[in-house]
């Protein structure tokens, strides 16, 4: 019986072959895209979910709010006493582990000097608790000692080649060696602890000691410092709230009284992590999930819809078929039956194309989105499981609503000729046709909302100017100053300035700062820039009051500031900072000095963020980077240049720069993500619904063929029948246009809100979306129009 649909259903798809191509295609397509978001969605959710004890590890984070403030800051960061002193206090948690990630770390083994950015210090029950393998060493003890350090398998061939790497040494900066004591499978690519050289939390703690700082002392010192928790066996983040709010007033109460800050830690499950990085409170990044998940189902709704309306508007063509099924005996039953053996040959031909199409388009697709994704792993049961029910779930989708439809057709009607499709069929299906433009429209604007917000971050005047700016990283280097003067030396290069920060990324060192004389509680976190005397001169960053500092000034280097208007603000002056006295107190030193001049408001983090108030002072005892103001022109050459520069007086370390421009763009690599798959999925959106609107303009114009005719004879002309043929469609696509954008315009609105700088959207948006929309539904059936205009009408009424 089976084999008998399966034939006829081979036969009738070969006769059409314009429609079948069309549903095929647009399934494929559909398809496709929703096994490419389940992919990417799939690792978005299954980040650091591998470790075995992954139900009871827990990442530490904090939320703190100052004084009266309304708002309340959300980090991941933790002080550094932190881990040890959790475990001891509180019973309910088995175990701690710090981990400490600094920025680039420059690597030494024989003549291999290496820069290496996935680089942290990590506590000695670290590969206990994570499940990352060790391939030689002992879990337990591989980070126990000061100076260990564990390399992955490609950090060990990258510095070892084929040579056993296990006891050799690597020089650590200019300052230390380690003993690799342990070689650990490479992390896998869904966890954000991505290191390659992890050295034991122990070399971290000496090393501040030798020039006494003592980092297991400081309770308000945080750096990019994170800290996790393995719970004990029943025991849940709400059955420690008490203990960890103990906690935190035995051993910071003191200073938050003194600070006027409300603080408390919070337990964060590692699952969580990946899509709420600064904490479950947080900045949320699940709702994107959402939205893809959303776009899956949407693509593959519309695709569903096309073979949902293209079989409907056929149903006066097969109206006789299944007439004379039923006179002969059939029941509804089987013809129900046949419609959906159709239906699901045409849905494994599309999964068998859609696989083809997803084989070729996953490496660009993870270009794109910066993933390691795979189509298929034979270990990988669920997604053989998806992808089965996906076939069987758009097969009987697609055909459930035609097979219902065309087997309850009355055979007495049908086969007197008096078949004539019902007002709700044709109201449904225009309705469908509504609903696949209002989901393209939808896209679409979504697509040039999130283009144009990345064009206003790559366009905003951030205060200071990014072009030919340079960051070359010296690593608190003694030669930085003869560096900076040689680098000066080399014409093409204009400025240069020694500081503590990284241009384009934001401010790494943040303390209290309060006007001189005044209480803890009146002051606030400002970001502290430490520089000599060219900062302001290198990156363009413009004065609004007072003066810049100068060298000939002694005071100027041990007691004076430089602040920004925000700042200016916090402290509370509007026009007269300039000659006020404040104080910037980081915890083991208090330094005085006046206010000397005020900055226009410069954005180094990213423009997703506020400005943040900012202090700059000269001091150049923790120099380490160098910026560098180039003259425009051959910038390749240039850096060729310094290059040979810096090789002249540190040949022992390798030269790092980075230019600010692209620094800057990286901030929003997430974003042109997103802009880029939307960008993707509605012009796929678009051509699904065409495809479809081509199909259904097709038929009707089958349909009306002896209509078209007619008019013909009686005087109508080629522009009067496509007209007629055409606006009853376009109509269609306009109530799409006007359904979807409002819902369009309220989605971006509350994207946009996350971001502290921000457009609207604006009108032309909405205007530019419809015209193009229409534009290509209309040139979409004119070609069956105009075709079906120009058929001479004798072809068509010589049956009459």
């Amino acid at each position: 019986m089976f084999r008998n649909y399966f034939k006829v259903a081979i036969r009738h798809l070969q006769r059409h072959k314009f429609i079948t191509v069309i549903n095929i295609s647009g399934l494929a397509v559909g398809m496709a895209c929703c096994m490419l978001i389940v992919l990417y969605v799939r690792d978005e959710l299954s980040f650091d979910k591998f470790h075995p004890h992954a139900d009871h590890l827990y990442r530490v984070t904090t939320s703190s709010t100052r004084g009266s403030s309304n708002t309340t800051e959300h980090d991941a960061a933790t002080q550094f006493p932190i881990g040890p002193n959790l475990k001891k206090d509180i019973s309910g948690i088995k175990e701690a582990v710090r981990i400490y990630a600094p920025d680039n770390t420059l690597f030494t083994v024989g003549d291999k000097k290496i820069w290496d950015a996935h680089t942290g210090y990590a506590d000695a029950p670290f590969f206990q608790v994570f499940n990352f393998p060790l391939l030689e060493g002992n879990p337990a003890t591989v980070l126990k000692e000061p100076y260990s350090i564990v390399l992955t398998e490609s950090a060990a061939k990258r510095y070892f080649g084929n040579e056993p790497a296990m006891g050799k040494m690597i020089k650590v900066g200019n300052d230390y060696s380690c003993t690799v004591t342990g070689i650990a499978k490479d992390f896998p690519a869904n966890t954000d602890l991505r290191l390659t050289m992890i050295q034991s939390y122990a070399t971290l703690i000496t090393q501040n000691l030798k020039t006494d700082n003592r980092l297991e002392q400081q309770w308000f010192l945080f750096g990019n410092n994170v800290t996790y928790v393995q719970l004990e066996e029943h025991q849940t983040p709400a059955h420690l709230t008490k203990a960890l709010n103990t906690f935190v007033s035995t051993h910071i109460g003191g200073i938050l009284k003194r600070l006027n800050i409300q603080f408390s830690l919070e337990l964060q499950p590692v699952g969580n992590v990946h899509l709420h990085p600064q904490g479950d409170k947080g900045v949320d990044n699940s709702p994107m999930i959402w939205l893809y998940i959303a776009i899956a189902a949407f693509l593959i709704l519309i695709a569903c819809i096309n073979f949902m309306n293209l079989t409907t508007a056929r149903a006066q063509e097969r109206a006789k078929e299944v007439g004379l099924r039923k006179v002969l005996g059939a029941e509804r039953k089987s013809l129900i039956l046949q419609f959906l053996t159709e239906s699901l040959v045409i849905s494994i031909a599309s999964f068998l194309l859609a696989i083809v199409l997803v084989v070729a388009l996953l490496p660009t697709f993870n270009t794109i989105t910066g993933k390691e994704l795979h189509l298929l792993s034979f270990a990988d049961a669920f997604l053989y499981t998806s992808i089965l029910l996906l076939v069987l779930g758009v097969g009987l989708i697609a055909g459930s609503y035609p097979a219902l439809y065309l087997s309850g057709l009355i055979p007495v009607r049908v086969l007197k000729g008096n078949f004539i499709t019902s007002g709700s069929r044709v109201l449904v299906r225009q309705g469908l046709v509504v609903a696949q433009f209002a989901v393209a429209v939808a896209l679409i604007i979504s697509t040039v909302v999130v283009f144009s917000q990345l064009r206003y971050w790559q366009t905003k005047n951030l205060g200071f100017d990014k072009e030919h700016l340079v960051n070359v990283y010296v690593s608190n280097n003694s030669k930085a100053a003869l560096l900076k003067t040689s680098f000066l030396n080399l014409s093409g290069v204009k400025h240069a300035s020694m500081h503590n920060f990284l241009m384009g990324s934001g401010v790494f060192s943040n303390n209290p700062v309060m006007r001189e004389g005044a209480e803890d509680k009146d002051g606030f976190v400002a970001g502290i820039i430490q520089s000599d005397f060219d900062l302001l001169k290198t990156t363009g960053i413009k004065l609004v009051s007072g003066r810049d500092f100068n060298p000939a000034l002694a005071t100027d280097s041990s007691d004076a500031f430089i602040i920004n208007q925000a700042a200016a603000r916090q402290l509370g002056y509007k026009d007269d900072a300039v000659g006020k006295r404040i104080e910037w107190r980081p915890g083991y030193m208090s330094r005085h000095g006046t206010i000397v001049g005020v900055v226009e408001d410069f954005n180094l983090r990213s423009l997703q963020l506020p400005v943040e108030p900012i202090i700059y002072l000269v001091r150049s005892e923790e120099v380490g980077i160098i910026t560098l103001r180039l003259a425009p022109g051959d910038h390749k050459a240039l850096m060729k240049r310094v290059e040979e520069t810096w090789n002249s007086i540190i040949p022992e370390t390798p030269f790092n720069f980075s230019f600010v421009e692209n620094d800057i763009q990286q901030q929003y690599a997430s974003e042109r993500t997103l802009g880029k798959l939307f960008g993707i999925f509605s012009g796929l959106a678009i051509f699904i619904a065409c495809m479809g609107l081509l199909g259904l303009s097709m038929l009707i114009a089958r349909q009306r063929t002896k209509e078209i005719g007619i008019r013909k004879v009686l005087g109508a002309s080629v522009a009067n029948i496509s007209l007629l043929l055409s606006k009853d469609f376009l109509k269609l696509v306009l109530i799409g246009i006007c359904i979807a954008s409002p819902i369009a315009w309220y989605g971006m609105e509350k994207w946009l809100q996350h971001f502290a700088f921000r457009i609207h959207v604006e009108w032309w948006v909405f205007v530019l979306t419809a015209a193009v929309v229409t534009v290509i539904a209309l040139c979409t059936i004119s070609l069956q129009s105009i075709r079906s205009a120009l058929i001479n009408p004798v072809k068509s009424l010589r049956s009459e």
